[in-house]
């Protein structure tokens, strides 16, 4: 993973490439591994492939462009037992074809407009195509838009209005992202999550049937409905949802524990708060109490801990150009699967 060439901007990014790999589909497939089950294309030989893969971290979303020679991926219901990954993919096809097997055949056309939800089956093909793919968590958009229920891929077609202003937004964002200074990179982090849910509002189909949402799905969405309440404990979320201590600790397990959780989602909605430009003035202990923190001196011991600095360094390094936890730290070799479960923690 190398971080790409130009651009001084605060969004952090890494690049793969197969280029010079001795198995590039197998490099390509353990990259893709947490997102898909790969296999090769039935007439490309393995050492002919080539692919690359620009992956931007926003904060709250990841942008990725992808290109490659062609595959095949799935999700199958035996792998999704083992990746509890809960994130909706928005992806706008810019060249080549994908041709959607599972659950129902359709082909996507280039400036057609995908809405996947990984918490669902699928299977599709891919020949020499080039995408622009938007990967966030469920709990980043409005329960109408999204449901709780594993829902089959939604389709926007690119004569449509819709499609036009997706295709566009994520265009534009691909454009951008090595130019943005830290003080718009927050603010897009969350207009683009409304904006787009703006836009997927008329297609939304309302779905009574289908496989129920797994524990986790209904747990996060819960809680980030809920972090403003000062009666968000275990014990309550258990009660609420009707599942049991050790059901509920079982899935907060990889994070630390529940509480752990809870306190992390309250800090990353609050360092977003904080150094939101549209709203430079409002009062840090308004935000602590708005992310459920009863103490304002309390949440900034605790955001010191998390972030490095305290709240009001946070405000006043975004006014600098500075970058203050936005996204993982720096230090770290960069990888999709860190990045991609970073979005459902905090």
């Amino acid at each position: 993973m190398t971080p790409p060439d130009g651009g001084n901007g605060a969004v952090r990014a890494f690049v793969f490439t197969t280029a010079g790999t001795d198995d590039p589909f197998g490099a390509w497939g353990s990259v893709l591994d947490v997102l898909f089950e790969c296999v090769p294309p039935r007439r490309t030989v393995s050492t002919s492939f080539d692919a690359r893969l620009v992956v931007h971290h926003f904060g709250t979303f990841l942008l990725c462009r992808s290109r490659a020679t062609g595959g095949r991926y799935q999700r199958s219901r035996v792998g999704l037992v083992g990746n509890d990954l809960d994130h909706i993919v928005v992806s706008c096809l810019l060249s080549g074809e994908v041709a959607l097997a599972h659950p129902a055949a359709k082909r996507l056309r280039p400036g057609d407009v995908a809405v996947i939800d990984l918490s669902a089956p699928f299977a599709f093909a891919t020949t020499e195509v080039e995408a622009l793919h938007l990967i966030m968590p469920r709990w980043a958009l409005p329960a109408s838009i999204t449901d709780q229920q594993p829902t089959s891929p939604r389709f926007i077609v690119r004569e449509s209005a819709m499609g036009i202003i997706i295709r566009g937004m994520l265009e534009a964002l691909a454009a951008a992202a090595r130019r943005l200074a830290t003080g718009e990179t927050l603010a897009l982090s969350g207009a683009i999550p409304e904006l787009l849910a703006s836009c997927l509002a008329s297609t939304v189909q309302p779905s009574h049937t289908g496989p129920r949402p797994s524990i986790g799905q209904r747990l996060r969405r819960h809680i980030e409905e809920n972090l403003h309440r000062d009666d968000l404990t275990p014990l309550t979320i258990a009660r609420e949802l009707g599942v049991s201590r050790s059901q509920l600790y079982r899935q907060f397990e990889s994070v630390g524990g529940v509480r752990t959780y809870i306190r992390r989602r309250r800090l990353r909605r609050s360092l977003s708060a904080l150094c939101d430009p549209r709203h430079p003035d409002r009062r840090i202990g308004e935000i602590a109490y708005d992310a459920g923190f009863a103490d304002e001196a309390h949440f900034s011991r605790l955001f010191r801990q998390r972030f490095g600095i305290s709240p009001r360094e946070a405000r006043a390094s975004v006014r600098a150009g500075r970058q203050p936890g936005l996204s993982p730290a720096a230090a770290t070799d960069p990888s999709l699967s860190d990045w991609l479960l970073a979005l459902i923690s905090g």
